[in-house]
């Protein structure tokens, strides 16, 4: 593999990323200043909602992506490329727009109309934007696909700031400006993947046939990565149900901020997969055992950026207060999750083990709609729904990593059980203790756990090290 290659275009997903991160930042400690309540959590609503736009191209992209993984532009099928895009853009907006249509009579909430009718539109956007988006990173130019990503959200900043700027309470134009820059997006993307787009079309039969059996190779995947969405989004769909738009939002509000690192961190994978793809069984297991141990050694840190966090936010945004208290029980997400997306899927996709990843992910589901409902309808506590979630993430992360061990030959060490002590810890030092005292406490039990694990640290340490005398 090659690794200086790798690691330029990490670093330019991770710039893309950061860009991404910095407007979702922005969206995140300016928008609920200014939007109220309700208006945010009709917002968040629509955000939430988007999460599950990948449903609907059936898998077809997850397909196109994992057939020609490793193949250059020289080497893939642009005619056969550019006619499933087609097939995928009309089946998506009869889908898309039958959606809105049987929303109208059934939904009596003008704003949840709105937000529907906005999410159909998304949907074929950024599902066209991600279908080149997975032809770029299937042939490795991952580049392209990180410039789109900074395109969109520099796109969205603009009139973000201006809406902020001018204190625009309602929240449809942030909910326009979002759409306006998804479509930006696919004109990049369309732009800079015209030879494909420009080749001649295969017959209908054939396009037809390359399709279905694209959604048939990625439906799998894409079932896996809807119920990686739903491990949350059962517990926050109870939540709006039971509890309210207000107490759907302040939850969102700390959902959020442990989602932007997860996406910020997990770009990453796109460009390990067509890069994995490529190398050797050794090359493959070295690697695994590289970054799997720096997850495990370096993102415990996570929890110390907790406590001034909450202190600034705390100051900042005072009526989402007790947000703040569900963001210590939804951090762990930040270890646990970010762990299973860089490490454990990119390696199941890898070793084209997308039917048990879709088995372990329904069965994360499964177990997290069980504690939830126990949560709401026994216990009627949202600390319990929320506590069932991140038990089920932290499960799934240790089931898939001593798989992984298995299957590859790796050896296993202690450590993912003392992460999950250290995660233990962290939680019962922010529920019991002053902010303070909890961070001393923490940051102490977290050298210790470096001091006991300094050999894999100095390993670690060293790879970092070639990594960079490389590039």
């Amino acid at each position: 593999m090659n690794y200086s290659s790798i690691a330029r275009n990490t670093m330019i997903a991770f710039a893309a990323q950061f860009i991404s991160l910095s407007v979702s930042v922005v969206m995140s400690l300016l928008v609920p200043k200014i939007v109220g309540v309700a208006d945010y959590g009709y917002w968040q609503l629509f955000m939430f909602y988007t999460t599950y736009s990948g449903f609907f191209h059936l898998g077809l992209n997850d397909g196109v992506y994992l057939i020609n993984g490793g193949l250059s532009r020289d080497e893939i099928d642009k005619s056969s490329i550019k006619s499933q895009y087609i097939f995928g853009a009309c089946f998506q907006a009869v889908i898309c727009l039958g959606i809105t249509f049987v929303s109208l009579p059934l939904v009596d909430d003008a704003n949840r109309v709105f937000v529907i009718a906005s999410f159909a539109l998304y949907t074929v956007v950024y599902n066209l934007t991600s279908y080149l988006g997975f032809v770029f990173q299937a042939m490795n130019e991952t580049k392209l696909f990180s410039f789109s990503t900074m395109l969109d959200r520099l796109v969205f900043l603009a009139p973000l700031l201006v809406l902020i700027g001018f204190k625009v309470s309602d929240y449809h134009p942030y909910v326009y400006a979002y759409l306006v820059s998804k479509i930006i997006a696919l004109i990049y993307c369309s732009w800079m993947g015209r030879d494909i787009l420009r080749a001649k079309s295969v017959s209908f039969g054939n396009s037809l046939k390359d399709g279905i059996r694209s959604i048939f190779v990625g439906v799998k995947l894409m079932i896996a990565n809807i119920a990686d969405t739903l491990i949350l989004g059962v517990s926050r769909f109870l939540i709006d149900h039971f509890w309210g738009i207000v107490a759907f939002a302040k939850i969102s509000f700390s959902l959020s901020l442990v989602n932007f690192f997860i996406t910020f961190v997990s770009q990453a994978s796109m460009v390990l997969f067509p890069a994995l793809r490529t190398g050797s069984e050794d090359e493959r297991v070295r690697f695994y055992i590289g970054i799997r141990n720096s997850i495990e050694l370096i993102f415990p840190a996570i929890y110390l950026l907790y406590f001034p966090m909450v202190w600034f936010l705390g100051i900042w945004l005072p009526q989402y207060a007790v947000s703040l208290k569900y963001f210590a029980l939804l951090l762990p997400i930040c270890v646990f999750n970010t762990k299973m997306s860089l490490c454990c899927t990119t390696y199941f996709k890898v070793l084209r083990k997308e039917q048990l990843l879709l088995k372990l992910n329904i069965v994360t589901v499964i177990c997290s709609a069980v504690f939830s409902i126990f949560g709401v309808l026994v216990l009627n506590s949202l600390d319990a729904v929320l506590c069932g979630a991140v038990i089920c993430i932290i499960g799934r992360s240790l089931w898939s990593e001593l798989y992984l061990n298995e299957q590859l030959s790796a050896p296993g060490s202690t450590r993912p059980f003392q992460e999950i002590l250290l995660t233990v810890a962290f939680v019962l030092f922010t529920e019991l203790l002053s902010c303070g005292t909890a961070a001393i406490l923490y940051a102490l039990v977290y050298v210790g756990y470096l001091l006991l694990n300094h050999s894999a640290l100095k390993s670690v340490a060293s790879c970092l090290t070639k990594l960079k005398k490389q590039r």
